[in-house]
């Protein structure tokens, strides 16, 4: 199948419900050439963080009420998009297309095919279950009848070698050449009943892609049988925190723990290959299902007894803190610029093994020249709840670059 032929370099994106820009930085690393011509977020603290990083300040009309004229004068042909998680999550009321939250992302779906030039890409990031929600079925409606190619998936980032059990969903939708060939179109109802939301990666599409030479290195894992590679332990991630007034800040509060009477939290020890999902919620009191504890005392002790919460005082508990978070998430720092730059070639997320594509390396960094910095004036909560709603940086990157900006 052919597809709109544009050049990498002449990828003009907008970003929708931009955050803290994850989008951006993703974009940055898989098409450098290519430009964010403008984001759109309603978050005060998210766009000051956007604008510290990128020296640009997101658009703060309502997405819900863009006009036509709003989208068209920017001249893209891409959208990335994060919205709003809220109306599918498991632990929320499960509105989905009824929640208010989800206006922005319908009216997107409505003003799509009203566009003089549709996009060529579209990318969407979001939650485990909007993969079953009625707003994924108007998007992918949407799509089948304006001639998308569409891949589906629910990856975590532990598949790409980074210990943090992060699974999203993701959508990827090209648009292909107009044809007069009725046969060869994909009706909605036709597609829903083959669609296949891939859970491994590479997809297997992706193997079978000759000319696909962009994810080569997930191939060769592959034929190596290399699925289940080495992860690297979250000690390359973890800071050691020797000032002690520092590390008040980050232990979890006596109270927090005592109130969590057979509330099975999860810890982690700077050893362990894994840690689950950070939430907006993390830091706070919601210390059960907002993200991982890291144990910093008597390492040798896993017999957690959560029936009994005083035993686990002894433990010296604490929060990750936002820069072992964001590391985690894969968002360019200049921490890891300065300890990597004895090589050119040197990957710049060092604690990814082996196995995962050198890709991050420090000449790419320096071209996009943007780092993930907070203002001063953003507190450890905020950024809590900054990075709790953001995504995984290396993840999308590969998803763009091997998927969406695929030269097959």
């Amino acid at each position: 199948m052919n597809h709109l032929s544009k050049s990498l370099q002449h990828i003009r994106c907008l970003e929708f419900f931009s955050g803290i820009g994850g989008l951006h930085y993703s974009f940055n690393i898989a098409c450098p050439l290519g430009e964010v011509v403008a984001s759109f977020d309603i978050n005060i603290i998210a766009n000051a963080t956007y604008k510290h990083n990128f020296d640009k300040t997101p658009v703060t009309k309502g997405i819900d009420f863009l006009s036509v004229y709003d989208i068209e004068k920017y001249d893209a042909n891409c959208w990335l998009m994060s919205p709003p998680c809220q109306p599918y999550t498991r632990g929320g009321k499960g509105l989905d297309d009824q929640d208010p939250r989800a206006k922005g992302l319908l009216h997107l779906i409505d003003i799509l095919p009203k566009l003089s030039n549709h996009p060529s890409y579209i990318f969407l990031e979001n939650v485990l279950n909007f993969e079953k929600s009625k707003s994924r079925e108007k998007l992918i409606t949407q799509l089948c009848k304006m001639n998308y190619e569409i891949h589906e998936c629910l990856l975590t980032p532990l598949q790409f070698g980074i210990p943090n059990d992060r699974l999203r969903y993701y959508l990827m939708a090209r648009k292909l050449q107009e044809f007069n060939n009725d046969e060869k179109v994909i009706t909605p109802q036709k597609y829903f009943e083959q669609a296949t939301i891939h859970t491994s990666w590479p997809f297997e599409c992706m193997l079978d892609n000759k000319e696909n030479d962009k994810c080569n290195h997930w191939k060769q894992q592959q034929s190596l049988q290399l699925s289940k590679f080495e992860i690297p332990k979250l000690s390359n991630y973890v800071e050691n925190i020797l000032d002690e007034k520092e590390l008040q800040k980050y232990l979890v509060p006596e109270k927090y723990i005592l109130k969590s009477y057979n509330f099975k939290f999860d810890i982690v020890r700077p050893t362990d290959k894994r840690c689950s999902c950070f939430t907006k919620s993390y830091g706070s009191h919601h210390i059960f299902g907002s993200g991982s504890l890291i144990q910093t005392k008597n390492l040798e002790f896993t017999d957690y007894n959560f029936e009994n919460p005083k035993s686990l005082l002894e433990l010296g508990l604490r929060y990750f803190t936002p820069t072992e978070i964001a590391k985690l998430h894969a968002f360019p720092l200049k921490s890891q610029l300065s300890t990597n730059s004895s090589s050119k070639n040197e990957n710049v997320f060092d604690s990814i093994n082996d196995y995962t594509p050198k890709l991050y390396n420090c000449s790419e960094l320096m071209l996009t020249s943007n780092y993930l910095e907070f203002p001063d004036d953003v507190s450890i909560i905020q950024k809590y709840r900054l990075l709790g709603n953001s995504l995984n940086v290396f993840v999308v990157s590969e998803l763009l670059r091997c998927v969406l900006f695929s030269n097959r």
